[in-house]
């Protein structure tokens, strides 16, 4: 078995892509074997939030061609959908990874299970058999990254925790990367200048999309402001992954539904991750090698990919049988203050019941509740089914206006009240019918 087909770690720049609507042709689609480093500099953000979370990749491969595969992969509507293995019918036990196989299966992949020495990593082959084999690096030694919002320089294995808000490229400025040169083997000293790209806005934010709309029947609009680089629409749920190509330019793309429906699968919970992602790619492919690996081969080919990413993503579900949705949230219309009966109806000061808009007369505890109370009122149930000691209860720690103690000892009075109902009336009193106007008796 080939564990490399489990994951492709540190080449997703390397994912096959979709290049319709676009005005050449999509050069992250090129998977020809090289010796690959890729460097990326990416700000991402959610929609209405002012804060923006930089990072920065770095990674260097001497062999492509044992990582990149097309294991899972289909055209759908002029998109590639990456299904994921199907790992719920599989059973994979402990010690097991769930991936594809050699003949692209969906299998149960065993973990290499050797102790190893000091310096030594266990490995299994193409045969499933394991040994301990000599950890070797392949990179390019300390890497630097200047004329950027920040100062940034990586150590092998590249590790980076960053500890400012906000993108680390400035729109459009130019950028250096200086890379010193390996211990062993990896890449030569090499020194790159290259451009950042745009900072991506989606227009409309990805926070005003129908939810209704998103998981219904037809493709779902998304637009942004227009750029000149290039625009992935990304798509990731429990059915598997997408990754469209759309025109920048345009500042539009029409999302399939074919592809919507591929990516959220038959899971019982409707649920994807969405982005729109701006990037710019320098590729350069005239870098050098050095150094030597044992038992693995070095690509006389090599490149050097450096791309800065901005990207606006959101998490989105499906509402249940008992909300609307009102743009990307959801909300029961029968109770949600703003969203009383309808989006965007608000009851102000007011409270939502069965649609409506509820207002007191007064404005005082008393009359509120007297009219929450009442046949027709927001608590009429509660009120009913709180009968006896309940309401002595009731009575007693209303009086307490919020005193925690005074509270408890009227729960020490009154033990045979029934609880439940309590609780019941007087969430119904203080959450919802007469949460402002009777706010100090009940401790808010």
């Amino acid at each position: 078995m080939r564990t490399s087909q489990i994951v492709a770690t540190g080449l997703v720049a390397f994912a096959f892509a979709c290049a319709t609507n676009t005005s050449g042709p999509d050069p992250l689609a090129d998977t020809s074997a090289r010796a690959q480093g890729t460097i990326t500099l990416s700000a991402s953000h959610t929609p209405g939030s002012s804060v923006v979370s930089p990072n920065v990749s770095v990674s260097f491969v001497p062999d492509t061609s044992g990582i990149l595969t097309s294991c899972g992969t289909q055209e759908i509507s002029s998109c590639t959908v990456t299904t994921a293995p199907d790992c719920k019918s599989l059973g994979c036990g402990t010690g097991e990874t769930c991936g594809w196989d050699d003949g692209c299966n969906s299998a149960c992949i065993p973990a290499c299970t050797l102790s190893c020495g000091q310096g030594q990593k266990c490995l299994r082959d193409g045969n499933g058999d394991q040994s301990c084999v000599a950890i070797q690096t392949f990179d390019a030694g300390p890497v630097a990254i200047s004329g950027g919002t920040m100062p940034i320089t990586v150590y092998p294995p590249y590790g980076w925790k960053g500890t400012d808000e906000g993108a680390p490229f400035a729109p459009g400025a130019s950028l250096r990367v200086q890379a010193q040169g390996p211990v062993g083997a990896g890449f030569a000293p090499f020194d790159i200048g290259f451009q950042a790209t745009t900072l991506m806005q989606a227009n409309p934010p990805l926070d005003q999309l129908d939810l209704g709309t998103f998981f219904g029947s037809d493709d779902v609009m998304l637009g942004w402001v227009p750029g000149s680089d290039r625009v992935y629409v990304n798509l990731q749920g429990a059915g598997g992954s997408a990754r469209c190509l759309a025109k920048d330019s345009s500042g539009a793309f029409s999302l399939p539904r074919d592809v919507i429906n591929a990516v959220i699968g038959d899971s019982d919970v409707q649920a994807v991750s969405l982005s729109l992602e701006r990037v710019r790619l320098d590729r350069h492919q005239d870098a050098k090698t050095v150094g030597y690996l044992d038992n693995q081969t070095i690509q006389p080919r090599a490149w050097i990919d450096v791309e800065t990413r901005s990207s606006e993503s959101i998490s989105l579900e499906a509402c249940k049988s008992t909300e609307s949705s009102c743009g990307a949230k959801c909300v029961n219309t029968d109770s949600d203050h703003d969203n009383c009966g309808s989006c965007g109806n608000s009851c102000g000061t007011g409270s939502c019941y069965q649609g409506s808009c509820q207002t007191s007369s007064g404005g005082t505890c008393s009359a509120c509740q007297t009219q929450a109370d009442s046949s027709s009122g927001m608590c009429a149930s509660e009120y009913a089914s709180c009968t006896g000691s309940c309401k002595s209860l009731m009575t007693c720690v209303m009086g307490c206006s919020g005193d925690t103690t005074c509270a408890q000892s009227c729960l020490n009075t009154y033990p045979s009240g029934n609880t439940s109902a309590f609780q019941s009336y007087f969430s119904c009193l203080c959450s919802s019918a007469c949460s402002s106007e009777c706010a100090t008796q009940c401790g808010q």
